[in-house]
């Protein structure tokens, strides 16, 4: 696995006004930006190169990051739809860019290697037992181990009670082939359907759904991880993150 994905286009419009100069994954816990944290993994993960999505405050990440990150590799796709549509049409641009299997992240994460290290194989898909205070998508897994079901916040027939499911942790990895075969497709029909405003994790549900993508659950319980949309995660998670 020698591809990463990392989707930053978001205004980050739910956090409040410490991303109006800057975007959320150049927010910095113990001195180091998120995103630079992620690419530090990435590289320590034998990644060759990145991909940035990227679309608010574009250059100030370029500027941050620049052309290479250690011996990684660092290529700049610039999504000028950022303000009205969702990551859906994100991921779809960086369709071109990928020749072999990837990883698949969002910018507003902070985690430790000893989580992300679990990663690193074809068709998984990074898991934790929903709590109280979580939010969005969640996947039931059957008895294989795998991701049975999506519940996206729009599904119909979401359950109410989600105490037995599991939360994505909104980091993947794919064979190169079985992804472009099951979830490009989709992709493009969502975008083609002017359903550009939906998650792309829509499209990964779907193909899920029909049985043409199988997902490895790896459960990140018990290892040290944080999604960071408002600005009270962030305050948790400098301090979880205190090293």
């Amino acid at each position: 696995m020698k591809q990463a994905i990392i989707l930053i286009a978001g205004g980050g419009t739910r956090f409040g006004s410490r991303t109006l100069a800057c975007p959320k994954c150049m927010l910095e816990v113990q001195g180091k930006s998120l995103l630079a944290r992620m690419l530090t993994h990435l590289n320590q993960a034998g990644i060759k190169e990145t991909i940035l999505v990227v679309g608010f405050q574009a250059d100030l990440v370029r500027r941050h990051i620049g052309q290479q990150w250690d011996s990684m590799l660092v290529q700049y796709i610039y999504n000028d739809k950022w303000e009205t549509t969702n990551n859906v049409v994100s991921l779809a641009m960086a369709t071109d860019s990928l020749n072999q299997d990837f990883i698949l992240l969002e910018g507003d994460l902070i985690f430790k290697w000893e989580a992300f290290v679990k990663m690193l194989g074809p068709n998984r898909i990074a898991v934790d037992c929903f709590l109280p205070n979580m939010d969005g998508t969640v996947v039931s897994i059957d008895t294989k181990g795998s991701a049975d079901r999506f519940y996206l916040k729009s599904t119909p027939g979401r359950p109410s009670d989600l105490s037995s499911y599991y939360k994505t942790v909104n980091i993947y990895s794919f064979d190169y082939e079985n992804y472009m075969s099951s979830v490009v497709p989709r992709l493009q029909h969502l975008i083609e359907s002017g359903q550009d405003q939906v998650y792309y994790e829509q499209a990964i549900a779907d193909a899920v759904d029909d049985q043409d993508l199988q997902l490895e659950c790896v459960l990140f319980s018990g290892t040290q991880w944080y999604e960071i949309d408002t600005e009270e995660d962030f305050d948790q998670a400098k301090g979880l993150f205190r090293s």
